[in-house]
C-alpha cells in the first residue's frame, strides 16, 4: 500500500533543513509497512492536486519566498480548503503557516492576502527578527513541544492560536502560537520539528494509518524520545 506525501515548495520553503520532517515521516511510514511516494509541488506547476494525497507538508523560507508561494497556492484555494475539510493530515512549520491566515502586513506596510483558513494576520517588522527557543504546551493533551523560532512577524490576533507558550529563551513577544483544525497543524517552530517532538510524528503516523484502514504498529523510537526529554529539561532549567 502506498502513502503519498505532498511536499509543497521544497525549493523555496526549506530554509532551516525543514525537509527533515518529510524524511522522518517517510521513514516512520516505511516502518509501518507502507511504500511512500513524495510528490513535490512548486510555483511553476499549473495545478496542485490535494484529492489523492495522504499528507501535506510545507516548511519555512525567506519572507519573499513565502510571499511567492502564498500567491501561487491561492490559485488552488478551493481544493486546499476541501482537503482540510476532508481531514487530510497537514503540517506547516515556521513562517510557512503564516499563509493559512487572512494575510500578512509586510515590513513595508503592504498587506498581502493569504488562504484565509483562519482569521489571524501577521505583521512584520523591518529591522527586528523574533528569535528564541520555545516550550509550547498543548492544552488538550498537556504535551509539551520544543523548538526554535526565527521570524520577522508576529500574529496581531492570538485568539485562534492553539498552544500556550510555557517558556521563551530569547525574544518572541507572544503568549500563544500555532493553529490547528481537523488534522491540519501549523506551528512556528523551524527545522526538523518531528524529530525534536516525536509525539507529533507518532500522531501523524497514527492518523495516516487509520485513514488507510490500517492499525498502526507500536514502534519505540527511543533516541528521539530521549532527545526530546533532554531538550525539554535543558530549556525548562535554563534562564529566560
Amino acid at each position: 500500500m502506498t502513502v503519498k506525501i505532498l511536499y509543497l515548495y521544497p525549493d523555496f520553503m526549506n530554509l532551516y533543513g525543514d525537509n527533515g520532517n518529510v524524511r522522518i515521516l517517510e521513514r516512520r511510514l516505511k516502518d509501518q509497512g507502507f511504500d511512500v511516494e513524495i510528490v513535490n509541488a512548486t510555483i511553476t506547476d499549473e495545478h496542485i492536486r490535494f484529492d489523492d494525497i495522504d499528507f501535506v507538508y510545507m516548511g519555512s523560507g525567506y519572507e519573499s519566498n513565502r510571499d511567492l508561494v502564498s500567491k501561487h497556492i491561492r490559485k488552488f484555494k478551493a481544493e486546499f480548503i476541501s482537503a482540510v475539510g476532508n481531514g487530510v493530515p497537514m503540517l506547516f512549520t515556521g513562517n510557512g503557516y503564516d499563509i493559512l491566515g487572512k494575510g500578512i502586513t509586510t515590513s513595508y506596510g503592504v498587506f498581502k492576502n493569504c488562504l484565509g483558513l483562519f482569521n489571524f494576520t501577521f505583521k512584520e517588522q523591518r529591522k527586528t527578527r523574533y528569535t528564541g527557543d520555545l516550550i509550547l504546551e498543548d492544552p488538550e493533551t498537556n504535551e509539551k513541544y520544543v523548538g526554535f523560532v526565527n521570524r520577522a512577524g508576529i500574529p496581531e490576533d492570538q485568539e485562534e492560536m492553539a498552544f500556550g507558550i510555557v517558556k521563551v529563551i530569547g525574544e518572541y513577544p507572544v503568549k500563544k502560537d500555532g493553529v490547528r483544525v481537523n488534522n491540519l497543524l501549523g506551528i512556528s517552530l523551524i527545522g526538523p520539528v518531528l524529530l525534536k517532538n516525536p509525539v507529533l510524528a507518532d500522531r501523524f503516523v497514527d492518523i495516516i494509518c487509520r485513514r488507510k484502514g490500517v492499525e498502526p504498529k507500536k514502534i519505540n523510537y527511543s533516541h528521539s524520545v530521549k532527545s526530546h526529554e533532554k531538550t525539554l529539561k535543558a530549556l525548562a532549567e535554563a534562564e529566560a
